[in-house]
C-alpha cells in the first residue's frame, strides 16, 4: 500500500507573513492560516491554526502581497519540522504549500472572480 499526503485548506492569515532566506539561499515565507467551521463534540465552533511555509518565487510574491486577515486557499503536504531548543527536542506540523490562491483580488494579477493563483516552484 502506498502513502498519500495532501491537504487543502481555506481560511484567513492570522498575522502578516514572515519573509526570510534559508541557509541554502532560497526565499521562504511563513504564515499561519486560521480555518473556521469545525464543531467539537459539545457543538462549539473550533478553529484550526495551521502553520504554512511557501518557497521560491511564490514565497517572494506571498510576502509582498499578503497581510493579516487576507483570505487564502493553500494546497500542499503536511511535514513534521523537528529541532532542538535549550537541550529539548521540539517538533511541529506545518503545511508545505504547493499552490497558493489569493482570494478576493488581493494577489498580483487578480482575475475578475477575485482570485489569483501561484504554483509551486520546487518540490520541498
Amino acid at each position: 500500500m502506498s502513502n498519500y499526503n495532501h491537504a487543502v485548506l481555506m481560511g484567513h492569515l492570522t498575522t502578516d507573513p514572515e519573509k526570510r532566506v534559508t541557509s541554502a539561499g532560497k526565499p521562504v515565507t511563513n504564515f499561519t492560516v486560521a480555518v473556521n467551521g469545525f464543531r467539537s463534540v459539545d457543538g462549539e465552533e473550533e478553529v484550526l491554526y495551521m502553520p504554512c511555509a511557501v518557497f521560491g518565487k511564490t514565497a517572494e510574491t506571498a510576502g509582498k502581497s499578503l497581510g493579516k486577515g487576507d483570505p487564502v486557499l493553500v494546497d500542499g503536504r503536511l511535514v513534521q519540522v523537528r529541532w532542538e531548543q535549550e537541550g529539548q527536542k521540539r517538533s511541529r506540523t506545518e503545511l508545505r504549500v504547493f499552490r497558493l490562491r489569493f482570494l478576493k483580488g488581493k494577489g498580483p494579477g487578480a482575475e475578475e472572480e477575485g482570485e489569483s493563483s501561484l504554483e509551486r516552484e520546487e518540490a520541498r
